[in-house]
Formats: structure tokens, C-alpha cells, sequence
């Protein structure tokens, strides 16, 4: 039996955070971190913090540039992203939802959750040597077309995917499948959390693929900002990690935006915080790092 694998590897650490509000860095792991003690019952709950995440407080400012409604009209997403000029026709049809299709392409867009997905019915050509920088700049100059801002873009990061055939329980040697671009939504550097576009390139460098999720944001109803410091939003996390079972561990603290769908189809941002503990290995067992929300009370 002949089965297909599929691998993914990190091509380069192309990591950009642009416009940021948040540009401290994560402190190291040997670094003192002050702890943060609450004694409860029997309990004794200690954490030790990583607060440089949330160092400098947030503007509370909307960029003045946001992707459009608009940019999920089919016109918009045959020019600005596929680029082509073929003629679509409608394949199906359900609710916000369509599928529009051509001689080379097809795609799927819901307005309603933001979602886009961009599939080029040509394979790609022989494998050439690509740039992985040159491959990035393509794939966000394609969302810059399509609408997406340089404001509303945080981390990037490309990476690459092979196939592994096995066959008789032997492995054939991987071969390069497609190269993806990861560029996550972020607003004053701080990411909207579940927001992302995946663009992807052939082995030849030809445009591929794309699926995103990147609804239309908001002018108002945003709570960007808090009023608590520091210490208390210490003190709120300790709160949720111990109603999680959690009494002790390294904590590293992060900002984060939260989508809410308005009643009129756009959506907001609300304020939180990650709580973010590491991976545990044993000898045993590897537990899987944990993220806990905080409620960090967000205001306008």
C-alpha cells in the first residue's frame, strides 16, 4: 500500500513585526523573572512572570488604512489577489457563500466570516530555485493589492512543504512540494487572534494557492486599550491559570486581539492578554504548552 506524507520545514526565520506596539522582546530563558505568590487554602500558588510582552501599554488607535468590504467582491478578488482576467462563472451558491470558477481557477469567498480561499486548477511547473525573501515580498504585495494594508500585517514567516512517499513501510526521499507564506492580521503589532493568510507558491515560484481569513474591521465599537497595570493584570492572570488547575510554572504575558461579529456583518476588537506557559518534557510524557486568556477589563 502507497501512502503520502506531507512535511513542513522552516526555509528561513523570516519573522517581520511592522508598525509595532509591542516591540519588546520575550526575555531569555536564563533571565530572573519576578514572582508573582498568592497563598490560597492549602494551596501554595507561585508563578514566575515574563510581563515585556505587555510592557508598553497599547495606543487604543485604529489604523486610519483597513482592508475594505469591498475587497471581497469578486472583481476585487479576480484582480486584486488571483490577477487574471479570465471570465467566472458561478459554480455554487449557499447562503453568504460563493463559488466562482475558471478555465485555470476557482475560488471560494464568504463575506460574512471573511474567508477567501484561492485555488489555481494548473500545476505547477518543473522545481527552479527560489528566493525565499522574493517569495514573501510576492506574497504580501499580492494581499497588498487585494486590500490588506501594510498596518493591518504582523509576523510573517515562510516555510516550505514536502512529500514523503511510503510504500511497504520504506520511506522514498522527501521532495519539495509547495512554499508558504504566514502572514498574520495584527493592528499596531498586536495580533488578532485567528486572523491569517496562507499564500502559497509552486516549486516554480507560481502563484498556487491562498486561503485567508481576514474579515473587514470596524471604525467603532473596538475596546483597544486597558487601565490596569501591570501588577494587576499579574494578578488577574494568576486568577485564571489557578481557576485552570495551575498552582506554579513560568508564565510569559502577550497582547492579543479578539474578533466579535457586529450585527452588521463588520468586527470589533477586544483586549486580552496570553497567559502562555511552556512545553513540559518527562521521561514519560510531553505536555503541550498551555495559553490561558485573561481578561484584562478593555475599555475604548
Amino acid at each position: 500500500m502507497k501512502t503520502q506524507l506531507i512535511r513542513f520545514l522552516t526555509a528561513l526565520p523570516l519573522t517581520a513585526l511592522l508598525g509595532c506596539d509591542t516591540a519588546a522582546p520575550l526575555a531569555e530563558e536564563g533571565q530572573d523573572l519576578a514572582p508573582a505568590q498568592v497563598s490560597q487554602a492549602a494551596t501554595t500558588v507561585s508563578f514566575a512572570f515574563d510581563s515585556s510582552g505587555i510592557a508598553m501599554l497599547p495606543s487604543g488607535a485604529m489604523p486610519t488604512q483597513l482592508l475594505p468590504a469591498s475587497a471581497f467582491n469578486e472583481a476585487m478578488v479576480q484582480r486584486g489577489l488571483i490577477g487574471t482576467s479570465e471570465s467566472f462563472t458561478v459554480a455554487e451558491e449557499l447562503g453568504t457563500r460563493r463559488d466562482m470558477e475558471s478555465p485555470s481557477w476557482r475560488f471560494e469567498r464568504d463575506i460574512s466570516s471573511g474567508r477567501v480561499l484561492v485555488l489555481n486548477k494548473v500545476e505547477s511547473g518543473p522545481a527552479t530555485p527560489q528566493e525565499p525573501g522574493v517569495l514573501q515580498r510576492n506574497a504580501v504585495a499580492r494581499l497588498n493589492r487585494w486590500g490588506v494594508p501594510s498596518g493591518e500585517i504582523g509576523e510573517i514567516r515562510q516555510v516550505q512543504s514536502f512529500l514523503q512517499n511510503e510504500e511497504a513501510g520504506e520511506l522514498a526521499p522527501a521532495e519539495l512540494h509547495r512554499h508558504k507564506t504566514f502572514v498574520l492580521r495584527a493592528i499596531n503589532g498586536i495580533r488578532v487572534q485567528g486572523h491569517r493568510a496562507v499564500v502559497t507558491h509552486g516549486v516554480d515560484g507560481g502563484f498556487q494557492r491562498a486561503l485567508i481569513r481576514w474579515p473587514a474591521l470596524a471604525r467603532e465599537g473596538h475596546l483597544l486599550r486597558t487601565r490596569l497595570s501591570t501588577a494587576e493584570i499579574e494578578r488577574k492572570a494568576t486568577e485564571a491559570l489557578v481557576a485552570e488547575g495551575l498552582t506554579t510554572g513560568r508564565v510569559r504575558l502577550s497582547w492579543k486581539y479578539v474578533p466579535r461579529q457586529l450585527t452588521d456583518g463588520t468586527w470589533a476588537l477586544t483586549l486580552q492578554v496570553n497567559a502562555s506557559l511552556p512545553s513540559v518534557n518527562t521521561d514519560t510524557h510531553t505536555e503541550e504548552p498551555r495559553v490561558i486568556d485573561v481578561d484584562v477589563n478593555a475599555v475604548p
